[in-house]
């Protein structure tokens, strides 16, 4: 498990396992975002694993899973949703890290001028230029 983080309420990850949600505690997550729908790859951690540790330790979980290139408008408006409402810091998660930089910079679009969200998303090590062009 990577902790990129992109602003300090915000950080992603890879593919995590339910041995990391203490861990994640320990660094004083409050929430846990999963942006990955089950079976996308063999042998993969269950979303039902994940929330029930995530419970069982005293933390919040939301489950949006999106699908790596059709990110719609409506998916966008469901996590700035969850983002606006959700206990912070937050600890987001999908195959990669990438679809959860994504969800939130282009939530952050309206806010947030587009050259700060692809350094903020670069420096955590997701290049989403081509998201803006």
């Amino acid at each position: 498990m990577k902790l990129n983080k992109i602003i300090e309420d915000y950080v992603v990850s890879d593919q995590i396992i339910e041995e990391d949600i203490v861990k994640l505690k320990e660094a004083g997550f409050k929430t846990i975002f999963c942006n990955r729908p089950d079976n996308e790859e063999q042998n993969q951690v269950t979303v039902n694993s994940i929330r029930d540790k995530v419970i069982e330790n005293g933390l919040d979980f939301i489950h949006q899973p999106v699908v790596g290139g059709q990110i719609s408008q409506n998916d966008v408006d469901q996590f700035s949703d969850y983002y606006d409402n959700a206990e912070k810091p937050i600890f987001a998660y999908c195959r990669t890290g990438t679809r959860s930089s994504m969800l939130w910079a282009l939530s952050e679009s309206g806010k947030r001028p587009v050259d700060e969200i692809l350094q903020l998303t670069f420096a955590a090590g997701y290049n989403l230029n081509n998201l803006f062009r």
